[in-house]
């Protein structure tokens, strides 16, 4: 699986560096981690459904407030909360804890909408798992999105203000 994604960004052209780290579960955890690393950005990412079984992968930045109750009304997305972890595998591939953009790859019936919070961009680059919570994959935030719109989302793109 990871080489697969690591050959799909050679494919794009996207230049990447990967760095191997005990595995991380939070981003308390990744931020103990990240300190040990070149500077990044460093990205949570959720992964949410509504009532109505609509699927949100959100990232953005780890000391961002989400507010899933202000999202849930901005969205119109009722009863947002996370998606449980049988969901998680069966739609991204991932385990809980290893939630990230890249496993994109793995919606191969594109239920999930992307959001990306315009925070990220400020950033010179990111971090984000190669679907495993033992490494970090750095890129720009502009290549995280030209990942996800190859894989053909559309990107939803909020102004910062998560809560």
């Amino acid at each position: 699986m990871e080489e697969a994604l690591y050959a799909y960004l050679k494919k794009l052209k996207i230049p990447f560096e990967t760095h191997e780290h005990a595995p991380a579960f939070t981003c308390d955890q990744m931020g103990d981690i990240k300190k040990n690393m070149p500077a990044h950005g460093g990205i949570k990412n959720l992964f949410l459904k509504d009532k109505k079984k609509r699927y949100y992968l959100l990232s953005a930045l780890y000391d961002t407030k989400i507010e899933l109750k202000m999202l849930a009304k901005t969205w119109e997305a009722p009863e947002l909360r996370f998606a449980r972890p049988d969901e998680l595998e069966t739609i991204l591939g991932v385990k809980p804890g290893s939630v990230t953009l890249f496993a994109l790859l793995n919606d191969k019936n594109h239920v999930v909408q992307v959001i990306l919070d315009n925070a990220i961009f400020a950033q010179e680059r990111i971090g984000l798992h190669p679907l495993r919570n033992d490494k970090t994959t750095l890129v720009t935030p502009q290549d995280a999105k030209t990942f996800a719109e190859s894989l053909g989302y559309a990107i939803w793109e909020l102004p910062g203000q998560l809560s």
